[in-house]
């Protein structure tokens, strides 16, 4: 069964155990807002600079010369600056919310007998020199960027940390630190905001690059990690992945930039004009070159796109040489509070513009009060090589990232040598640091509780306990079903797990159990990045027939909630054993022996003509082959949540039953294929597709073995299921299906006044199947063959889908207080089947930035 628990990073896991008790001790927000507008003309000026005097801490105004900015750490006094104009400072009340307009005068020198005025104009692009400049830097993309050259390598540096902020003096006072106060000696003030904060996670990275043109390949291995945090609670292999995910290369001259999971309009893509709008603000001097400074914001705030300046070389090349970009504060973005990205070039070898610093800082909040976090991270880039070509075995395999033996293993000698950058001693003391607090009594406990919220158990030591969400459900058949298990932990072994649970139902009266082994052959621990396990289970359980949750335990107590009829259920007993391997080039493989008896109940019965069978019995061998390339995965102790990139991922898998292996009463062949491809277009969002056929082959099966369609008869939206169909309503052994969900990221509620504000995200989706059951195995047709299922009046309640595709389509809303997913769905096909509905609302949660 799949169990859907959330991975955590361990900079999150640490900073929880002081979020936990630092929320209530807030300071004060302060909120200003107001217009920036010409002393004389009256008209706005846009992209001026508003801060708070001796903070860090500001903004700037729009095209429409308004602004707003709200900070716990705010000073008395605000100023207002532009260049060509006087600056003004104002007064405030710290801890209100206030509007604070300001008028500038400008300081050129007035004529008085010469008065010119002109009326406002409506930004356009047409005749718009701005705009006339990015053409041209969007023009001369391809000779600017790095992919222009036939082979290019480079070392790259990477820091990644996280900071618990918000650090007020009177929270470091508070009785509940009275222990603990030597970590308030690890506090910063941070240069982006004047933010205080704790470092509480850091991560290096050193790589070499290797990238050839044509046939084209991009490389890096991976030479060296170091990280600090918790290890007894975190997968490090997993929160890498994740840290990876949400923090990658941003490359300017993309069109589009993925970051936080987003796919953002890059200030310099081909619909960038369409996107944002451009204002050239002066000419300077950067790096000893002359560079116009390009302003540019969303025409949209709350579109995923970017706010900052372009500095672009002022000559023929239009290079983009240093790049200051951050967001609005209306941006439909989750959990963000600020974002920061300062990327700079340098001229290499008089051949090429290359990247040789990049920062991203992020001001993470979950609430807009109380303790949130900082991410940043700062890579470094040097001793770039150009056309030189490499022996081929460097650019060959799938994968583009490679991880060298024992990377993660590199002494301290290692990192003295190899390091672009030396640490800071704020960065060198977060590893004493954090070693510190994950020792604490209290931290221990902490995180204990915090794994039992989160996933689901209560560590006991070499035994977890749970989890505590399946202890208790409920359906027809069964009644009430209690359930009590566990597994072991890493402390138990880190190669060896063995899991189980029993269960006992009240209506049926009857016991239900499970017990597994699993132990991993590659000499690294079960949960590593790259698998090779070799696993048993045996058990005695029940399933409704054609019901399949992604990534949830089917014990989950809310799902007991089911509409309509659910009274057939299978009783089966099961003995598998399976052999699973990652091959480090995008490929998985799996075989499996498994040995099943299936008795039917409830009112599903298995009934032929002249007589009723009391069980059926198979074995099967299956092979599954599963390819997707450099995918990157969301991992915990048992289980694997794909984070999906551009690349598609096919699976295609063969099981043959056999009679003749422990008098098993069947022999069939089944053939299954399924691809997955997530498109994007942004700015509309994106598309995941699915497409998936199957065939059954050999002599004649009954219901039970052919392919039954995955139903959902909870109220839960399940993505991959069909969620107005009933539970073995059909059933094939041919089908086809296509899966088709768009997401527009709020692409039109973003325009829509009243709606803008809650930040709701458009959602569509469109699901058929089309199939059937050939007449060797359709007891319709032939005689003599198990009698689909019927309802206690003998009515038949399992169909074929020989006359049309089953189809139905959603529409919902995503991002209901930040969290939430709620569909209503039509189902279009087959309305005349029994206890069917043609509408229903389905609700999902869902976290996402």
């Amino acid at each position: 069964m799949k169990k859907h628990q959330t991975i955590y990073l361990s900079a999150i896991i640490i900073s929880l155990f002081f979020i936990s008790i630092t929320n209530s001790y807030s300071q004060k927000t302060t909120r200003i807002r107001g217009k920036v507008i010409n002393a004389e003309t009256k008209e706005p000026i846009p992209f001026a600079n508003i801060v708070f005097v001796g903070k860090n801490i500001g903004t700037t105004t729009d095209y429409k010369g308004e602004y707003s900015l709200q900070t716990q750490w705010a000073s008395n006094k605000v100023q207002a600056a532009y260049i060509g104009f006087k600056s003004s400072i104002k007064k405030i009340t710290v801890g209100k919310n206030q509007t604070v307009n300001f008028q500038l005068q400008p300081e050129n020198i007035s004529i008085g007998e010469v008065v010119v005025k002109s009326k406002r104009k409506r930004y356009r692009n047409k005749n718009n020199p701005a705009v006339e400049l990015i053409k041209k830097v969007i023009k001369n993309k391809d000779n600017n960027r790095k992919e222009s050259l036939d082979f290019y390598e480079y070392e790259k540096y990477e820091k990644i940390e996280f900071d618990l902020n918000n650090i007020t003096e009177k929270f470091r006072k508070k009785r509940v630190f009275k222990q603990y106060q030597f970590i308030f000696n690890y506090v910063d003030t941070s240069e982006i905001n004047g933010k205080p904060y704790l470092p509480v996670f850091l991560r290096e990275t050193l790589s070499k690059v290797y990238y050839r043109k044509s046939p084209k390949a991009y490389k890096e291995y991976v030479t060296g990690t170091k990280s600090v945090g918790s290890k007894e609670y975190i997968d490090s292999e997993g929160t890498d992945m994740m840290v990876d995910y949400l923090y990658q290369d941003i490359d300017l001259y993309n069109n589009e930039i993925t970051l936080l999971t987003n796919q953002f309009i890059s200030p310099i893509s081909s619909i960038a004009p369409v996107v944002y709008k451009f204002r050239i603000i002066d000419t300077i001097t950067v790096n000893n070159r002359s560079c116009i400074n390009l302003a540019f914001q969303p025409r949209n705030k709350l579109d995923f796109a970017f706010i900052g300046n372009l500095y672009i070389t002022n000559d023929d090349k239009y290079s983009v040489i240093k790049a200051e970009m951050g967001i609005t504060d209306d941006i439909n973005l989750n959990f963000v509070t600020d974002l920061h990205i300062n990327q700079e070039f340098e001229f290499i070898n008089n051949q090429c513009w290359m990247l040789t610093k990049d920062e991203l800082i992020i001001d993470f909040n979950i609430a807009k009060k109380g303790a949130g976090m900082f991410g940043k991270r700062s890579v470094i880039y040097d001793n770039y090589v150009f056309n030189k070509k490499r022996d081929e075995s460097i650019y060959s395999g799938i994968e583009k990232t490679v991880k060298e033996e024992n990377y993660d293993k590199r002494d301290d000698e290692f990192w003295k040598q190899n390091r672009l950058e030396k640490l800071s001693k704020q960065e060198a003391d977060i590893y004493t640091m954090v070693d510190s607090v994950q020792h604490m009594p209290a931290f221990k406990r902490t995180m204990d509780i915090l794994t039992l919220l989160v996933a689901g158990y209560w560590n006991f030591g070499k035994f977890n306990l749970g989890p505590v969400n399946t202890f208790y459900s409920f359906n027809d058949v069964e009644g009430f079903r209690l359930r009590i298990g566990g597994r072991t932990s890493e402390k138990f072994s880190k190669r060896l797990r063995l899991e189980g649970y029993g269960l006992y139902g009240f209506k049926d009266k009857k016991y239900k159990y499970s017990g597994s082994i699993i132990w991993a052959l590659n000499n690294k621990p079960i949960k590593s990045s790259t698998r090779h396990t070799i696993s048993a289970m045996y058990q005695v359980e029940t399933n409704f027939p054609g019901m399949e949750m992604q990534f949830i335990n089917e014990d989950n107590f809310l799902l007991s909630f089911k509409r309509g009829v659910a009274d057939k259920i299978l009783y089966y007993e099961m003995l598998k054993i399976e052999h699973y391997r990652d091959w480090k080039n995008g490929f998985s493989t799996t075989f499996n022996l498994k040995h099943v008896t299936q008795e039917p109940g409830g009112t599903l019965r298995f009934d032929y003509d002249d007589r009723s069978l009391s069980s059926i019995t198979t074995s099967e061998i299956t092979a599954v082959v599963r390819f997707a390339p450099n995918e990157k995965y969301i991992q915990g102790y048992n289980y694997r949540i794909p984070m999906f990139g551009k690349y598609p991922i096919i699976q295609v898998s063969y099981t043959q039953g056999l009679e003749a292996l422990r008098n098993a009463d069947f022999t069939y062949g089944k053939l299954s294929l399924n691809l997955f491809k997530r498109i994007h277009l942004a700015p509309l969002g994106f598309t995941n597709f699915e497409l998936e056929a199957g065939k059954i082959f050999g002599s004649e099966i009954p219901f039970p073995l052919m392919f039954i369609h995955r139903a959902n008869q909870t109220y839960s939206y399940q993505l991959h299921s069909y969620n107005m169909m009933n539970f073995l309503e059909f059933v094939s052994d041919e089908y086809v299906s296509v899966f088709a969900e768009h997401h527009f990221y709020g692409f039109f509620f973003n325009k829509i006044p009243l709606l803008k504000r809650l930040k709701w995200r458009e959602v569509i989706s469109a699901k058929g199947i089309y199939g059937g059951v050939t007449d060797k195995n359709n007891p319709e047709v032939t005689p003599g063959l198990m009698k689909f299922p019927t309802d206690e009046y003998g009515n038949t309640t399992t169909y074929t889908l020989t006359q049309k595709p089953y189809i139905e389509i959603s529409a919902g809303i995503e991002n209901i207080f930040k969290f939430f997913r709620v569909d209503i769905v039509k189902r279009v096909t087959y309305l005349n089947n029994p206890n069917v509905s043609e509408y229903g609302i389905r609700a999902r949660f869902k976290f996402d930035f």
